[in-house]
């Protein structure tokens, strides 16, 4: 079986790809990087934030939080 990789924009990660190219990114790999243990939270608030993103990772985390809030009163309200 061959095995082919992913050009660069199909799957950037921090630990192999640059800054620069991230723009042109179409996903981002939350890979863990060897040289830096640092927890994916922290990495996601860190990478996916900034002029390329439209929201940041903290604002998203927390539009889901409050989706999750709502569905949560809404099934106690059912009981």
């Amino acid at each position: 079986v061959r095995i082919f990789s992913l050009p660069q924009k199909w799957l950037w990660c921090e630990s192999w790809c640059s800054d620069e190219t991230k723009a042109e990114a179409m996903t981002i790999d939350l890979c863990n990087n060897p040289e830096h243990k640092e927890a994916k939270i922290s990495m996601a608030k860190r990478i996916i934030s900034g002029d390329l993103f439209e929201e940041s990772w903290e604002e998203l985390d927390e539009m889901v939080r409050n989706y999750d809030d709502e569905f949560s009163q809404f099934e106690l309200t059912k009981l």
